[in-house]
């Protein structure tokens, strides 16, 4: 049966209701305190009050939000409720994606299938990022998915192919792949630092964290053995994100 949007963010909620409020939670929540400075001024017994301070009407600036998300990020590996907690926050932001790539018109799915794909494309993205410090982990996270869905969507994947050309090009489309507060996107701080990166560097960066390629699909297009293109990414991304 065709579940809608809407029933399945019903679902979610109705999960993490129960999860939130569960003796699992409430240690996650103490191993989250003890490593996030936000959090350690707030009245926090479980998960559900870290999410609560999460929502822009909280207490917390945005910046501290953001920490508190990259805290959730860097603890998933450990504790799949973190995991779980970083998708519940995401969720009104995948939502976003979801609008803006149309909801997967022309792809031949139903809405419900699409935000479906979304939801799990963003687990595992938490997944595969896991055990990072990403100080704009939530917005990194949604471009991320943003430009991987639509690279799916992409019939021929000329969108992939476009992404790995000059960064001047990427520059050029700036508008079509930055999210509308760009100071908080991956893609900008490439950008902004562009003039003093490596430019093998910075595509082999771009290409494996914003449009999820592996190094081994860069490499075929580029010609550039995948292990140089992980070393020159590696420093890109120590001088981006320091």
């Amino acid at each position: 049966m065709t579940t809608t949007p809407h029933h399945q963010l019903d679902l979610l909620r109705l999960e993490w209701r129960s999860l939130s409020r569960s003796a699992a939670s409430r240690d996650a929540a103490v191993r989250l305190c003890e490593i996030s400075d936000p959090l350690q001024s707030c009245i926090v017994t479980d998960m559900r009050d870290v999410l609560a301070l999460l929502e822009p009407a909280s207490p917390l600036s945005q910046q501290q939000r953001a920490r508190v998300a990259a805290d959730l990020l860097a603890l998933s590996p450990d504790d799949a409720l973190m995991t779980r907690a970083l998708l519940q926050t995401l969720l009104p932001g995948i939502i976003g994606v979801a609008r803006r790539l149309r909801w997967g018109q022309g792809s031949g799915d139903d809405p419900g299938c699409f935000l479906a794909d979304l939801i799990t494309a963003t687990y595992e993205l938490i997944v595969e990022w896991g055990g990072q410090d990403r100080p704009y982990a939530a917005p990194d996270l949604l471009n991320a998915l943003r430009c991987r869905m639509r690279r799916r969507l992409s019939p021929k994947n000329a969108y992939r192919t476009e992404s790995f050309d000059t960064l001047e090009q990427v520059d050029n489309q700036a508008t079509g792949i930055i999210d509308e507060d760009p100071t908080e996107s991956l893609e900008a701080r490439i950008l902004a630092a562009k003039d003093t990166l490596d430019p093998v560097g910075a595509a082999a960066f771009y290409g494996r964290e914003v449009l999820g390629m592996t190094y081994r699909e860069l490499a075929a297009q580029t010609g550039i053995s995948p292990k140089r293109l992980a070393a020159a990414s590696r420093e890109v991304a120590r001088r981006i994100c320091e």
